[in-house]
C-alpha cells in the first residue's frame, strides 16, 4: 500500500476508487471517516486518503499536514500553492490507477476546504476523471487554462461558513459553468465549515450515480 496514505479497502476486487483530499492542518484519517460511512453502499470501492505533502505550518504536531502554505488567502498566494501541489497529486493519481489497473473514469476525487481547491485543480491535469466532489471549498483556476474532458462536479457548502464563505461556492459554480463543466450544488442551511448528513448523502448519491453511468474512458 502507498506510504503515508490511510486507506479503507474492500474485501473483494477493487473496481473503483474514492480519493479524499483533506483540509489545511488536518490529515488523511480525518476524511477516511467518510469512507467508513459510504463503504456499505459502494461495493468494490477502495477509499484512499493520503496525508498532504507538507507538515502543517500552524503547529508542530506530527499528524497535521497541508497541501500548501496559507500565509494569506489572496488568489496570488493560493495559485502559487496549487502550482506547487498539482504535480504531486497528478503523479499520485497516475500511480494509483496503474497499481489497480483502472481508468481515470474509475476514480472520484473528494476534497474538503483546501483539498477541494486541489481537487478542482485536477480538471486541468487529468482527463476523464470519474467525478469531483468539493466540500466547503473554492476555485482558483490557472490563467487561460481549459479543463481536460471534465467530469461532473458536485459542490457542497454551508451557508454560515466563516472560513470559506458560501459566496465562494457560488462564484466557483459560475466560473466552472463558464468553462463548460457540469456543476451541481448542495446548500446546507445553517452549516459552518463542516460536512453534515445531508452533504454526506448528496456525495454518496453523486458517487453511486457516477459509478452506474460512467462512460468508458478513451
Amino acid at each position: 500500500m502507498f506510504e503515508n496514505c490511510p486507506s479503507l479497502l474492500p474485501s473483494g476486487n477493487i473496481k473503483k476508487i474514492v480519493l479524499f483530499l483533506h483540509g489545511y492542518g488536518s490529515n488523511g484519517e480525518d476524511l477516511l471517516e467518510i469512507g467508513r460511512i459510504w463503504q456499505p453502499s459502494l461495493e468494490h470501492t477502495a477509499f484512499l486518503s493520503p496525508n498532504a505533502i507538507e507538515p502543517f505550518e500552524g503547529n508542530t504536531f506530527s499528524d497535521s499536514y497541508q497541501w500548501f502554505g496559507l500565509a494569506d488567502f489572496t488568489p496570488l498566494n493560493v495559485r502559487a500553492g496549487l502550482d506547487k501541489a498539482r504535480p504531486h497529486l497528478n503523479r499520485f493519481i497516475k500511480r494509483v490507477l496503474a497499481e489497480y489497473r483502472l481508468l481515470p473514469s474509475d476514480l472520484i476525487l473528494v476534497g474538503f476546504s483546501q483539498g477541494t481547491m486541489l481537487a478542482l485543480e485536477m480538471l486541468f491535469s487529468v482527463s476523464r476523471l470519474g467525478g469531483i466532489i468539493g466540500y466547503s471549498g473554492a476555485f482558483y483556476p490557472p490563467v487561460n487554462a481549459t479543463p481536460l474532458s471534465p467530469p461532473p462536479v458536485l459542490l457542497v457548502h454551508g451557508t454560515t461558513d466563516v472560513v470559506v464563505s458560501y459566496a465562494m461556492m457560488q462564484a466557483a459554480q459560475n466560473h466552472l459553468r463558464q468553462l463548460g463543466v457540469n456543476v451541481m450544488t448542495q446548500t446546507c442551511s445553517g452549516l459552518g465549515h463542516s460536512i453534515d448528513e445531508a452533504g454526506l448523502m448528496a456525495g454518496l448519491d453523486f458517487i453511486k450515480y457516477q459509478h452506474q453511468n460512467q462512460p468508458i474512458a478513451l
